[in-house]
């Protein structure tokens, strides 16, 4: 298994594939050496549970606080089709993810650290989970936009730090082809809000010095705020998408 520097393969049993960094190395061998997967063990020890598409288990531990995330298909067809599984072919998803997470913060991207990974292989399918860094005082675009009650300039405080980010991102070289709003996770720090990208396993990263269009992922990002408009009757106002796409040089007809 080839994997990002400061990680390293861990075998577990009926052909588990998993990987590790130092901090993690002691609650992972724990884990599936007792027979348990990442997710698992992880659900018992929770001190708390976020919701994505299933919960995701917060562990507080002495090298720090993490979240586990168990791969769950999305999509009107793969999702009730495959639910967790994943054909085996090319690398699994944990292992793509912890390349992009690397490179992403080599060249200046934030996103939270890796921690672990595993793969169970069963037949032509797999299953797989991800443990990475939680990030404090942090809610989703969704969760900020359209659920909370925030004031104007914090509104705007937000869009402006995603735009720069997609701004950034393109820069960089790099495309998120999943980007939506669910997948922007906004960190509160006393300089302002902190965006950062989740879910990199379907990431295209280009050789450095290479510049991507941020028009493309402005769009899809775009699409996924109209849905959530629609889902939570709260519409942006016309200065906020301005706000939004200012950075990227995209312009008002996304």
């Amino acid at each position: 298994m080839r994997l990002p520097p400061k990680l390293y393969a861990v075998r577990g049993k009926a052909g588990t594939q998993a990987f590790t960094t130092p901090e993690a190395e002691a609650w992972v061998q724990r884990a599936l050496g007792g027979g348990e997967r990442l997710h698992e063990a992880a659900s018992r020890q929770a001190d708390a549970l976020l919701q994505g598409r299933g919960p995701v288990p917060i562990l507080t531990m002495p090298q720090g606080q993490w979240v586990v995330r168990h791969y769950h298909r999305g999509g009107i067809v793969a999702a009730p089709l495959l639910g967790d599984r994943y054909l085996r072919v090319g690398l699994p998803r944990p292992v793509r993810e912890a390349h992009t997470s690397h490179e992403l913060r080599q060249r200046g991207v934030p996103t939270p650290r890796v921690m672990a990974g595993a793969v169970y292989p069963k037949g032509i399918f797999y299953r797989a989970d991800l443990v990475t860094e939680f990030v404090a005082d942090a809610a989703d675009l969704t969760h900020l936009l359209f659920e909370e009650e925030r004031s104007g300039p914090e509104r705007t405080d937000v869009l402006e730090g995603v735009g720069r980010l997609l701004a950034r991102t393109a820069a960089a070289g790099v495309e998120h082809l999943d980007l939506n709003a669910k997948n922007v996770l906004v960190a509160q720090r006393s300089s302002g809000a902190l965006p950062l990208f989740l879910d990199l396993d379907r990431c295209r990263v280009l050789p450095s010095g290479t510049r991507v269009n941020p028009r493309t992922m402005l769009k899809r990002l775009y699409r996924s705020l109209r849905k959530y408009e629609t889902e939570s009757g709260r519409l942006l106002e016309a200065g906020e998408w301005s706000v939004l796409s200012r950075f990227t040089n995209a312009g008002g007809d996304c």
